[in-house]
């Protein structure tokens, strides 16, 4: 794992909360709950991915492949 993925979900988080107020205060509500749970779903896709990563490390320790 890099410290560049953690930086990306980092920028994420605050990119989504700093646009989530700004919408919020503009009372568009909606679009302000579609980009948080868009950012959401980023945000898990990536992490899921290194969560795949993961696994594939330990299946190559413990079976050798």
């Amino acid at each position: 794992m890099d410290i560049t993925q953690i930086f990306q979900i980092a920028g994420i988080g605050i990119f989504v909360a700093v646009f989530y107020a700004i919408l919020k205060e503009a009372k568009r509500e909606e679009l302000a709950q579609l980009l948080a749970i868009s950012g959401v779903a980023l945000v898990t896709l990536m992490v899921i991915r290194l969560i795949s990563g993961l696994f594939n490390e330990v299946r190559a320790v413990f079976f050798l492949q």
